[in-house]
């Protein structure tokens, strides 16, 4: 497997545990805590989704500059 490969493994696995986490919290008490802790979740996906769109795109230069 290449770098970018494991790399987009690993933070697919991360989004994998957020979901799990998100999913908990929407069983639970909502308390301040966990609604602060849910918000950091979300920003800490958004930050892999522009990570994963980063490693995309690099990716996809590589092939083109391979033809």
């Amino acid at each position: 497997m290449s770098v970018s490969s494991d790399k987009m493994l690993q933070l697919l696995q991360q989004i994998s545990v957020l979901k799990d986490l998100d999913d908990d919290y929407r069983a639970g008490a909502k308390t301040n805590a966990a609604k602060e802790e849910a918000r950091k979740r979300r920003k800490k996906r958004r930050q892999i989704g522009d990570e994963m769109k980063e490693l995309a795109s690099n990716a996809h230069q590589e092939v083109r500059s391979e033809r």
